[in-house]
This record gives C-alpha cells, sequence and structure tokens, in this order.
C-alpha cells in the first residue's frame, strides 16, 4: 500500500498541535512518518528532512511524491531526487515552480490517481 509521511520546517510541538487540530489525533497517529525541523541538522532547502522520511518508510526516493507549498520546499524536494506538486499560497504564489511536477491553486479536485499517474510521468507537468 501507500505510505504517508508528513514533513515540515517547523518545530515538532507546533506541528504536532496543528496537525492534531486538522486531522485528529487518530489519523495523526496513523501517520507511516512525522519529521520535524528539529529531528533534522540542517532545514530545509537542505533536502535531508525528506531523504531521513523515505529512508524511514524504507522507499527509494525517486518512489516519493512530495506536496510543497514554497520554493524552498520544492527546492528540498528536488534536491532529494523526489517529484514535487505544488500547492501555493497567496504569500508563495508569485515564486519560481519551473522545477515542480504539477503546480495547482488549490487540492480540492486533485486525486490520488492524479499524483500516481505524475509519479509514473504518465500526464505532463503544468
Amino acid at each position: 500500500g501507500r505510505k504517508l509521511a508528513v514533513c515540515s520546517a517547523a518545530t515538532k510541538s507546533s506541528v504536532i498541535m496543528c496537525l492534531e487540530n486538522l486531522i485528529g489525533m487518530e489519523r495523526f497517529q496513523s501517520l507511516d512518518c512525522f519529521l520535524a525541523g528539529d529531528d533534522v541538522k540542517q532545514k530545509k532547502p537542505d533536502p535531508s528532512i525528506y531523504v531521513t522520511a523515505a529512508e524511514k518508510l524504507g522507499v527509494s526516493e525517486k518512489d516519493c511524491m512530495v506536496v510543497e507549498d514554497s520554493v524552498i520546499g520544492l527546492q528540498a524536494a528536488t534536491g532529494a531526487g523526489m517529484p514535487c506538486v505544488i500547492s501555493y499560497t497567496s504569500s508563495t504564489a508569485d515564486q519560481d515552480f519551473k522545477e515542480a511536477a504539477a503546480i495547482y491553486p488549490d487540492l480540492s479536485n486533485v486525486r490520488l490517481t492524479d499524483l500516481e499517474a505524475l509519479l509514473k510521468n504518465e500526464v505532463p507537468a503544468n
């Protein structure tokens, strides 16, 4: 099956609080991997958080898909050898996302099968 990791540059305590409020404790505890900025020596754009997540998940970097909202996150993902989809925010909308596999203003209409197709290079990038 699929594995899911959350990798945030924020502190572990702040991300845990945010995720518990957004997805609930049960879903949070069902994540296959959770890494925060204080789990790695270098913060994004250094790719170590994504490399570490792939190692913990037991998967190859090329089999991962990253969803990010900023160019710093995009640089971290591509530096780890992982394709990256961007769902930008109002504060990151003007950043240069040319290295992204796809760019979406939001993910409300994006299905998991869409991301899987991008990972397999079956659809052109935006």
